[in-house]
C-alpha cells in the first residue's frame, strides 16, 4: 500500500497552504494511506550543528526522520516568502537530511517522489519559490514531480464557511494527484516511469 506524508511549509494557525493541503488530500485515490504532518509536531531549534548531540533534539529527529523515511512519497504546500520557501521549511529539511550523517540512518528522502504545491494570496500562486523548492529535493536525494499545484489569490479561494470555490476545480487539481499517485505506485513497483 501507498505511504504519502503530507506537511506543510506554514506554522501559520489560519495557513493557507494547511487548507491546500487538506484539499489536496481529498483528491488521494483509497488505498492510499495518508499521514498529515502538522507544523505543531516539528519542534526543532533553528539549524544549528553544535545541537546535533543534544539529546531532545536528536530524540525528535528521530521521530520526524522516521515519518519521512517511512513515506514512500511527499505532498508538500508551502507558500512563498520573498520569493522563496519559508525559513521553517528549510530548517526542516536541514534537519531530517542531517540524520545520515549523524548515525548512519538511511536517507529519508532519497528517490522519494515529491509533488510541489503552494497557496499564497498574490499573483504568482507561489510559483516563484517551486523553482527553489525543486533544487532542494533534488540537492537532498527526491525527485520533485514535474507536475505543481498552485493557487493564486489564495485568500479569496474559500467562503466564509471553509468551502473551496468550485471554479478553482477546474484547475485539474484531481488529475495531477492522480497522475502522481501513479508515479509513486510506479517507482514503488520499479516499473518504468
Amino acid at each position: 500500500m501507498t505511504r504519502l506524508l503530507l506537511f506543510c511549509g506554514s506554522q501559520r494557525r489560519a495557513s493557507l497552504n494547511t487548507r491546500l493541503l487538506d484539499e489536496v488530500a481529498r483528491l488521494v485515490p483509497d488505498g492510499v494511506t495518508l499521514d498529515m504532518l502538522p507544523p505543531n509536531a516539528v519542534d526543532l531549534p533553528l539549524f544549528d550543528q553544535d545541537r546535533e548531540e543534544d539529546p531532545t533534539v536528536r530524540g525528535r529527529l528521530a521521530i520526524l526522520h522516521a515519518r519521512f523515511a517511512a513515506a514512500d512519497a511527499l505532498i508538500l504546500a508551502s507558500p512563498e516568502y520573498n520569493g522563496l520557501m519559508t525559513p521553517y521549511l528549510k530548517n526542516l529539511i536541514d534537519w531530517v537530511s542531517r540524520l545520515p550523517r549523524l548515525d548512519g540512518a538511511a536517507n529519508a528522502f532519497l528517490d522519494k517522489p515529491v509533488l510541489l504545491c503552494s497557496a499564497t494570496p498574490g499573483w504568482s500562486g507561489g510559483g516563484v519559490a517551486i523553482p527553489a523548492l525543486r533544487t532542494l529535493f533534488g540537492h537532498v536525494g527526491a525527485i520533485p514531480f514535474g507536475e505543481t499545484i498552485c493557487l493564486p489569490y489564495a485568500a479569496q479561494a474559500w467562503d466564509a464557511d471553509g468551502r473551496l470555490n468550485p471554479a478553482v476545480l477546474d484547475f485539474n487539481w484531481s488529475a495531477c494527484v492522480a497522475r502522481f499517485c501513479a508515479f509513486v505506485a510506479r517507482q514503488a513497483t520499479g516499473a518504468p516511469a
